[in-house]
């Protein structure tokens, strides 16, 4: 099951959905995700060949990040969008000029997300998998702007929270965390603005410290995940 939702699935034209929506339409796909890990994969492997895996994840996970972050840090004018988010044209189109940085931001972000969830062994492909991905990386961003989720999200209880939004109305939530982080951006951007910038919204040091944060801060929650999990799997192998 894709997450990438049809342009109509969106009765409401607020901020929120129309973020989510151009968000989706430039993001990649969780194949191409896949194409992209196996190639860090391999040449993790062929410049580290005595590494573990679990040391190989992790040298991966600080290249996607570090990549990523760079990425976000290019993205603070308009003029530079082009060349890191294919399509922008479209993106300005559906949520305007002044959000296009915003949603280049997000599609930066959350596309770092996918590729370290599939660095972690996760199947873009299974639904919860990749709202679970998104709600990681948009919950981290508003974490690091000071708009958080109630508890840290690379915690337990941050974790357990995350998934309990997946058994609810998800496509809600998503449009709520999207509608917030595109508000609280968009301020916290122009509040470091430069002055007469035409055509700057936010400076490469706000997009590259929060994509820095919100790449370790998904890292850290990947790993409670599957340590949660292994804990579940062992007391059930007790009790059995």
């Amino acid at each position: 099951m894709n997450w990438r939702l049809d342009l109509n699935d969106a009765p409401s034209r607020d901020q929120g959905s129309l973020l989510l929506t151009a968000v989706q339409a430039v993001a990649i796909s969780p194949e191409k995700a896949k194409k992209i890990v196996a190639q860090y994969q391999k040449a993790a492997h062929k410049t580290n060949p005595k590494a573990s895996e679990t040391e190989i994840e992790e040298i991966i996970s600080n290249k996607i990040v570090d990549k990523y972050s760079k990425y976000a840090s290019l993205s603070g004018g308009v003029a530079a969008l082009p060349g890191i988010v294919p399509g922008v044209g479209t993106v300005a189109a559906m949520v305007g000029g002044g959000m296009a940085d915003t949603t280049a931001c997000m599609k930066i972000q959350i596309d770092m997300t996918m590729l370290l969830a599939t660095n972690f062994g996760y199947d873009l492909n299974d639904h919860d998998a990749m709202y679970m991905t998104t709600l990681i990386a948009v919950s981290g961003g508003l974490e690091k702007m000071g708009v958080g989720i109630g508890v840290p999200i690379a915690s337990k209880a941050g974790v357990k929270m995350l998934k309990q939004y997946l058994k609810g109305a998800t496509l809600t939530i998503v449009k709520e965390l999207f509608k917030r982080f595109g508000l609280t951006f968009t301020r916290k951007a122009l509040e470091k603005s430069i002055p007469f910038g035409v055509g700057v919204v936010a400076g490469s040091g706000l997009n590259y410290a929060l994509t820095q944060y919100v790449g370790h801060q998904a890292i850290k929650c990947f790993t409670i995940e599957r340590q949660m999990e292994e804990e579940a799997d062992n007391n059930g192998k007790v009790d059995s």
